[in-house]
């Protein structure tokens, strides 16, 4: 991605597009990372109420699983693992059509229900994405500790926000969408043009459907 004023920007969620896991398995990666494996077996039978959840409203199950996941943490720990532990679990998930993509583009947006102290190390370390170009789940911080709660989530209408304030929204420039759930079609239709990398039984107009696979090649890490 070049740092003059870019001409193609790519608009792309994180999890299940980006990359190809859901963001639980990375928050369960960060629980084992931090031994925090009370919690852990705590968390892990309350996944199973959140995904029907998830289906009903997506935003309270994320915000349910933060706060079980993250209530208390210490959160200079907890950045110090998502910069030297996860990138690299991350980046070996990565998949197209949005990964190429990403790397082809002049600069990359991305929007994810993730925390935002999770996703900025590695996307910025493998793939270049400067830190302001990432908009993630921002979790409130008290007294060093994460409270468990959460600001605005990143997840439907708020994703069309986001894109209108970004780089992607400058005049000139062309923006591509790439997503993979329902709650990512405003925004993918917000772009000159949109992916999705989920089919559904009806792609809605204007949006094409692409089958996701794997990255075939390896990408260094940057730091």
């Amino acid at each position: 991605m070049t740092t003059s004023t870019p001409k193609t920007v790519v608009v792309t969620d994180m999890d299940e597009t980006l990359i190809s896991s859901k963001s639980t398995g990375f928050v369960i990666k960060f629980l084992i990372h931090y031994k925090a494996y009370l919690r852990l077996a705590v968390a892990l039978p309350c996944a199973l109420f959140l995904i029907p959840l998830s289906k009903v409203s997506r935003t309270l199950a994320v915000r349910i699983m933060y706060w079980l996941a993250f209530r208390g943490i210490r959160v200079n720990k907890a950045h110090q693992i998502a910069e030297d532990l996860l990138p690299p679990s991350y980046a070996a998930d990565l998949q197209d059509p949005a990964a190429t993509a990403v790397l082809s583009a002049d600069a990359a947006v991305v929007i994810t229900a993730s925390p935002t102290f999770m996703a900025r190390p590695w996307l910025q370390q493998y793939l270049g994405v400067p830190n302001s170009n990432v908009y993630g789940a921002e979790l409130v911080e008290a007294n060093g500790r994460f409270t468990g709660m959460t600001a605005d989530l990143p997840i439907g209408p708020k994703k069309v926000e986001i894109l209108k304030s970004s780089c992607a929204s400058l005049p000139g420039v062309t923006s591509i969408g790439y997503g993979d759930h329902p709650t990512d079609v405003p925004f993918l239709e917000a772009c000159d043009s949109g992916i999705l990398v989920e089919k559904f039984e009806a792609c809605p107009p204007g949006i094409t459907y692409i089958a996701p696979s794997p990255l075939k090649k390896a990408i260094p890490r940057s730091k």
